[in-house]
């Protein structure tokens, strides 16, 4: 079993400890109401703290509503605290504020509990401080230590999800694994492809972060990122045509076995250059290319005049495979573009430089 320590990890400590150190400068009581609220305070990127911020201001004035009526018209018995709580939470969610539902929960339970000398100003405005010491020292923590950095993260994360589909479409086509090796690694990719959908759906909420020096650039790269998410969905959907029915398509279809074999090396081979370009680590010439794109666009040829004719059987055996390979193609053709936009940029700025 692997013990990584990652950088939200260390952050998390950092706020609880900033947390605990303002609390105690202030003197104020119930220091791990304003820890826990730290804790879950820490978002994975700037803008999502930024965001949640908000959030947390609508949300716990929801729930501080909610917590004095309880408390002024039910008491602080805790069914009155679990009934507050319930329509805190019930609101929240109405209006879409999901995320801050544990903090809300927090705050509630904060103020209708311990109230011994009365609901006064100066008890409310203590504990309300100790969730907003909470919440800031994490969005400060957040900004200050470890800025994440999400071109590098999301690109590493796309890169091995692509030796991965990269792997599976090679070795689909000689049925090389057994079966419940093909699941473990079939389950392996789709992890890999949902962990890089969601992480970009972190940077893409980086776009209105003020901290961004290279506005173009990051905009451009969110564009390419999107297209290279979509070519590993569109890999992961021909991997899974090819385990589903290559065996037939070796016992009945022939010629076509081999053009299908041909063009999924081709399209991993493109795959695999497509991606070494965007990391300067080659030259694709546009000639030489253009050659190598043209003769895949015959063999598609190929493979679909080799269906003329056939019986429906073999149509619904090979076709879905042949849709797919399109498909494949179409993608990588227009994250090439995407990626030769982003050399050339890149050319032209040394040039400046």
């Amino acid at each position: 079993m692997d013990f990584n320590i990652g950088p939200r990890m260390v952050k998390t400590g950092l706020a609880v400890a900033l947390t605990l150190l303002i609390t105690g400068i202030l003197n104020l009581e119930l220091a791990i109401v304003a820890a826990i609220a730290s804790v879950i305070a820490m978002r994975p990127s700037i803008m999502r703290s930024y965001t949640y911020i908000k959030e947390v201001v609508i949300s716990n004035s929801i729930g501080l509503c909610f917590a004095l009526a309880g408390y002024f018209l039910l008491g602080s018995h805790p069914l009155s605290v679990g009934a507050m709580v319930v329509l805190a939470i019930a609101i929240n969610v109405r209006l879409g504020l999901t995320k801050t539902v544990s903090l809300t929960t927090l705050t509630v339970v904060v103020m209708m509990i311990g109230t011994g000398e009365g609901m006064t100003f100066s008890y409310v405005i203590q504990r309300l401080s100790l969730v907003a010491i909470g919440v800031l020292s994490a969005f400060i923590i957040n900004v200050v230590v470890f800025p994440p950095n999400h071109d590098k993260n999301l690109f590493k994360m796309i890169k091995k999800a692509s030796e991965k589909t990269n792997f599976l479409l090679r070795v689909s086509t000689n049925n090389t694994m057994s079966v419940p090796q093909v699941k473990a690694e079939d389950k392996e990719m789709e992890d890999m492809i949902d962990d890089a959908k969601d992480y970009f759906e972190i940077i893409y909420d980086e776009r209105n972060n003020i901290f961004i020096r290279n506005r173009i650039r990051f905009f451009r790269n969110i564009i390419i990122y999107k297209h290279m998410i979509q070519v590993l969905i569109k890999k992961k959907e021909l991997i899974r045509q090819i385990e589903k029915h290559f065996e037939q398509i070796e016992e009945n279809a022939g010629n076509k076995k081999f053009l299908i074999k041909k063009l999924v090396n081709e399209i991993s081979n493109y795959s695999e250059n497509i991606v070494m370009l965007y990391e300067d680590k080659i030259v694709m010439d546009k000639d030489l290319q253009k050659e190598a794109k043209a003769a895949m666009q015959i063999t598609i040829n190929n493979l679909i005049d080799e269906l003329q004719g056939s019986e429906f059987d073999k149509w619904t055996v090979v076709f879905p495979i042949a849709s797919s390979i399109i498909e494949l193609f179409y993608e990588l053709d227009k994250l090439e573009r995407f990626v030769r936009g982003k050399e050339l940029s890149t050319q032209k700025q040394k040039k400046k430089d």
